[in-house]
Formats: structure tokens, C-alpha cells, sequence
């Protein structure tokens, strides 16, 4: 029996539920011992990878008895999670890492948030406000947008995705307009903005910009020009300011002027997955510059994690360097839901 072969889309339909305790996994709608289908010595894996599903691990499949029932030789590298009538692949993959403890989805785990930040409110943040004013500005928090950690502020037992840094927007009041002239903008502004520091976005000179604040009020903000197109009731204006933060949703629990304001980030995680590499594949990710890229086809070992700054760290190692895998919608694709 080979220790692997080149097919990692070996036709895998129906469903699969195993029994933990004599290894024995049984089918609905399978075609165990087909040609084309799973066979002794080939690792069937268990679940569904990326997109949401759930993934339990591999076995080697040491014997079949009919299209519809096989054993496995062990469930070392099964998460250990029950497995009931969910989607599976077999592959030709090497089958000796179903034995390797550093392959075991035993291992795997879920990023998690962790606190790497702390500051003060500047303002008071109203409930479902979605803008935070932090005291001493966001930039010593080293915060940061878009990567793989999504920043959040933890509010409520809530993390918030913080989605602006700088910036944040107010409608005008309703029934109220500020017509060309005007120098007072009838808007209640977000928490945090400050008279001669700050300023909001509007039309002076006929052009649109952002205009320095010179004076907040309850209701209103004033600048030092005029504007020269008028400002209708209901009209979002955008306000900048190194103290202040926007939220992808809002807040539920009220923040007071002095409240700690904790930040938190996603964490850990861990993954270890073998992969085949196909020619195309390996031509189309070999020299790319993002963290997917391949040294050239084959079974390969690749391990992905999130770093304490929130970023995607992914290391991969070649198993056993060979052309001609096989990959296609029944195998695992690489990469899996970059």
C-alpha cells in the first residue's frame, strides 16, 4: 500500500456519521470501494472546510465493508467533536501525517478577543451612539483598521468593530437649514469635538472642505467663513478629530466622561491543514506577495494563525514535493477562505 498518491478529489457524495468507539463510519448515499471513490490506505477527512462549516480532522481508512460502511485505523487526528451526517473528502493525501500529533485537529482553536489597550472617554457617548471620544487621542493605542485582528471596543459585553479612526458623521437637525451665508451649522456634534481644533466638512468658497470649528454649541456648530451652498435639514456632515473614533454599530451601555475605555483584539487561533498543491495552483501562488504563497506543488503543510498585532501569519512546509496532484470541487481548495 502507497503512502500517498497524487488525487486529492477523489468523489466523496453523501453524508458520513462515525462511531468513536469501534472506528466504524457509516454512509448515506456514499459509494465507499467505487472506482473513482474512497478505498483502503486513502484519508478521509471529516466535515466541512471554510465558509462557515465545521472541520473535525482525518483518518486513514483501514478497511471497507460495503459503499456505505468503512473503518478507520484511528481518531488521533480527530477534533474529538461528534460527527453525524456531515459532508466529507478522501484524499490520496500522505497518510502517515493522520499519525503526526502536530497534524491533529486536536490542536485547532479559535482566534479569541484579548485586551491590548486602554484609555479614558473624553465625552459622554450616548446609548446606540456609534462615536467615541478618547482622551489623549487614539494614536498612542496603536489601533488599527481592515487587518485579520478587527480591532473593537469591548462595551457591554459587546466588541464593537471600530471602523473610523479620526473621523465621524452627524445628520443636521430636522426642520432646520443653514442657508448660503450662514456661518452656524445646526447640528448636534459628535462627542469630543473641540472649538479651534477640530473641524467638519462643508461648502465655502464654493468648494468643499474640511472648515476649522470655531465654536460648539448644544445644537449647533459655528467656522469662521460662510457657506456658499446651502446645508438642508437631514444632511450628514463629517467631522475629523485626532480624539475620536467611529464604531461599526452602536453602543448599548452609555459612556460617561472618565469611563475606561477598553480595546480589545483577535488573538491566537491556530491551524495546521495539508493541502494539495495542483500545477495551476502552484503557478498561480509560487513568488506572490501575500501570505499564500507556494514553493512549487506537491503535499504541503500549512499552518495559519493570528499573530498578538491581529495579523494572519501563515508558514507552510512541503511534505512531499511532486507534480500531477489532482485538486477539484471535491477536495479542499487552496487557500481555504483567505
Amino acid at each position: 500500500m502507497s503512502l500517498w498518491g497524487n488525487n486529492d478529489n477523489l468523489f466523496s457524495g453523501g453524508t458520513v456519521s462515525l462511531n468513536y468507539a469501534n472506528k466504524t463510519v457509516t454512509g448515506a448515499g456514499t459509494t465507499f470501494g467505487n472506482v473513482g471513490a474512497a478505498k483502503t490506505g486513502d484519508v478521509i477527512r471529516f466535515g466541512i472546510r471554510g465558509s462557515g462549516g465545521t472541520y473535525f480532522g482525518d483518518a486513514t481508512i483501514v478497511e471497507i465493508a460495503s459503499t456505505t460502511s468503512l473503518t478507520i485505523g484511528s481518531t488521533d487526528g480527530l477534533s474529538g467533536a461528534a460527527i453525524a451526517s456531515t459532508d466529507f473528502y478522501v484524499s490520496e493525501l500522505p497518510s502517515y501525517t493522520v499519525d503526526d500529533h502536530a497534524y491533529s485537529n486536536k490542536h485547532d482553536t479559535v482566534a479569541t478577543y484579548q485586551q491590548f489597550a486602554s484609555s479614558t472617554a473624553l465625552d459622554f457617548t450616548a446609548v446606540a451612539g456609534n462615536i467615541v471620544a478618547i482622551d489623549g487621542g487614539f494614536e498612542p493605542l496603536n489601533i488599527t483598521l481592515g487587518t485579520h485582528g478587527k480591532d473593537a471596543l469591548s462595551n457591554d459585553g459587546n466588541n464593537i468593530v471600530i471602523s473610523a479612526l479620526g473621523s465621524g458623521t452627524a445628520d443636521t437637525a430636522s426642520g432646520q437649514i443653514s442657508p448660503v451665508g450662514f456661518s452656524t451649522v445646526f447640528v448636534v456634534a459628535p462627542p469630543g469635538i473641540a472649538a479651534n481644533v477640530d473641524f467638519v466638512t462643508l461648502t465655502v468658497g464654493g468648494v468643499s472642505a474640511a472648515q476649522l470649528i470655531t465654536g460648539v454649541g448644544a445644537t449647533s456648530v459655528s467656522i469662521g467663513g460662510t457657506i456658499s451652498a446651502q446645508v438642508t435639514a437631514g444632511t450628514t456632515l463629517t467631522f475629523t478629530s485626532d480624539n475620536i473614533i467611529s464604531l461599526a454599530s452602536t453602543v448599548s451601555a452609555g459612556i460617561a466622561t472618565g469611563d475606561t475605555l477598553t480595546f480589545k483584539r483577535l488573538m491566537g487561533g491556530y491551524d495546521k491543514q495539508i493541502y494539495g498543491i495542483s500545477d495551476t495552483q502552484s503557478a498561480a501562488y509560487d513568488g506572490d506577495t501575500t501570505k499564500f504563497r507556494t514553493s512549487g506543488s506537491g503535499w504541503v503543510g500549512v499552518t495559519t494563525y493570528t499573530d498578538m498585532h491581529g495579523k494572519l501569519r501563515v508558514k507552510s512546509e512541503i511534505l512531499v514535493a511532486m507534480s500531477g496532484i489532482q485538486t477539484g470541487a471535491n477536495g479542499i481548495l487552496y487557500p481555504t477562505n483567505p
